[in-house]
């Protein structure tokens, strides 16, 4: 059953501190520090989202099929499940400070407000915060591929609050505090409902789009049969292979949040203190008073906070036994270690970890894989667009915009265009003998009333560069082109494993011939576009307003 947790009632610390701001502070000082450390929150969570799915899509979950899988199979499938499940929370975090924003009479800010290019620090993050992998504790979150150090930078995002720390929204160790200070700030005497009924209530993005699992999360917890059918829930199996329904694992639970939805439009204080609970109680876990917080996000399920689940992760490899991080005393190390313990090249080896860069740009890839890689930042810039664009879709369209919009950018565009292009070995310059791997960076698509022609000019870049690649390739010499590009070894034998399974190079570059399409120009058999949507008419009407 879907029940709600309750709104976490103000710490000590919290209390001294909204006394200090309604003792010094004026309404107009409240209201436009509030605006400005929600759009400070967007940014927050939107600089996670290329770093969890750009090692989410260094993963191969398919390599193996279900009968025969393997330990490093399990992992990988657990491992990208995970990721994405946490990926997906971020995505509604930033949907919910967004709503909050807009609730206030406020256009949330995405396009082009994620980090320019990586490694990254977080916005107003104490640049010396939690120690990483190198000893240091420089907080600066590379892209780059699963491995035991990529997982300490994500505990370095996920750190936990500690219980009573000071709020703060500048120089914050964690990201609780920082959510505190808006806690604060909503707390203060100089607000009431009606600051947050500026933005249409039935414009904000609606909790209906939002799921907590999808394909994309859901691993199997061992071995199954991919062809037995699920079973009705009072029957168990006598056969010792499951089904991959009883196998299957969905790692986020519908009811870990606060209030009556995860994704709540916003109509009051108390509904923007709602949405504040859900963030924090997902990414670091359930307060307990005096302590800190617990392992878990919600007190009536066994969902893991993101920093548990992550922790989890890194607890498999083999670098885990003889660390030295400093954990807070809140959770313990995970003790399900599986033997023998992973490690990042024994995932090479297995086919299940594709070898991208790390923190790739596209100005450092050969000549024609700019243009490749640049699509797929455009893409990403162009989802933003059109998560903006929401707050502008009449109300009786909104579940059909996110659906043509959000949900096929992400799902039939973004998602297979970068399984396409990781199959791309790099034959030349900084990454060479490496597989490409998106860049996720601030590439501008204009004005937004254009940006849907900003994204096809990129797109028409891409398929000249993805043609004239195949120019230079002829089918019979794919694969004596291949094996050239890579030296014997181990890890690279991998990345011909993974770029073997797929098809050839002239197959991958149709392949990425055939996505541009689908985002910028691909109808159906009815003659009915089945593009992205142009969002330019609701931005120039949106003007004349």
């Amino acid at each position: 059953m879907d029940t709600s947790d309750p709104v976490t009632p103000l710490t000590p610390a919290e209390q001294e501190f909204v006394a200090k701001l309604n003792a010094s502070w004026t309404r107009e000082q409240v209201l436009a520090r509030l605006k400005s450390d929600l759009q400070t929150a967007v940014e927050i969570e939107l600089a996670t989202i290329p770093i969890y799915l750009y090692t989410y899509y260094s993963l191969v979950r398919n390599n193996e099929s279900g009968e025969t899988i393997s330990d490093a199979q399990l992992f990988a499938n657990k491992a990208g499940g995970i990721i994405m499940s946490i990926a997906v929370e971020e995505m509604l975090h930033m949907s919910l400070s967004s709503n909050i924003l807009w609730s206030m009479g406020v256009m949330p800010q995405l396009y082009r407000h994620a980090p320019g290019a990586y490694p990254a620090g977080l916005p107003y993050h104490n640049p010396k915060g939690p120690i990483g992998p190198d000893g240091k504790t420089c907080v600066e979150i590379p892209l780059g591929k699963l491995g035991f150090e990529q997982l300490w930078h994500f505990l370095q995002i996920e750190y936990p609050e500690q219980w009573n720390a000071a709020p703060q929204d500048s120089d914050w160790d964690t990201i609780g505090q920082f959510y505190s200070y808006i806690r604060c700030l909503l707390s203060t005497q100089f607000l009431d409902d009606s600051d947050f009924q500026r933005g249409s209530v039935s414009n904000a993005i609606q909790p209906y789009n939002y799921s907590p699992n999808n394909v994309d999360t859901v691993y199997p917890s061992a071995g199954f049969d991919p062809w037995k059918p699920a079973p009705p829930a009072t029957v168990g199996w006598a056969d010792p292979v499951q089904g991959a329904a009883a196998a299957a694992v969905y790692p986020d639970y519908a009811d870990s949040h606060a209030g009556q939805t995860q994704l709540v439009a916003i109509r009051s204080i108390q509904d923007a203190a709602t949405a504040i609970d859900t963030i924090c109680d997902q990414g670091e876990g359930v307060p307990i008073p005096d302590t800190g917080p617990s392992p878990d996000d919600d007190p009536s399920k066994d969902e893991e906070s993101h920093y548990v689940k992550f922790l989890t992760l890194q607890a498999q490899f083999a670098d885990y036994a003889g660390t030295t991080e400093q954990r807070p005393p809140h959770p313990p190390a995970p003790s399900d270690v599986i033997q023998p313990a992973m490690t990042q090249q024994a995932l090479l080896d297995a086919g299940v970890l594709v070898n991208m860069p790390d923190s790739p740009l596209a100005s450092s890839y050969p000549e024609h894989y700019v243009d490749i890689a640049n699509f797929c930042s455009a893409c990403f810039q162009y989802m933003l667009v059109m998560t903006e664009t929401v707050y502008l879709v009449p109300p009786e369209k909104q579940k059909l915009f996110f659906n043509e919009g959000l949900h096929r950018s992400m799902i039939w565009v973004l998602d297979k265009y970068i399984r396409t292009i990781r199959q791309i070995p790099i034959p030349s310059g900084d990454y060479a003998g490496m597989m490409m791997g998106p860049t996720f960076e601030n590439v501008s698509l204009g004005d937004r009333r254009v940006s849907f022609q900003g994204l096809t000019d990129y797109g028409n870049k891409a398929i000249a560069a993805a043609n004239a690649l195949i120019a230079q390739l002829d089918a019979s010499e794919v694969v004596e082109h291949v094996q050239a590009l890579f030296a014997p070894g181990a890890a690279n034998a991998a990345a011909l494993k993974v770029e073997k399974e797929d098809g050839d190079l002239i197959g991958v570059l149709q392949n990425v011939i055939y996505y541009v399409g689908v985002a910028i120009s691909k109808t159906g058999t009815n003659n009915v576009s089945m593009h992205l949507p142009d969002v330019g008419p609701y931005w120039t009407a949106a003007q004349k307003r």
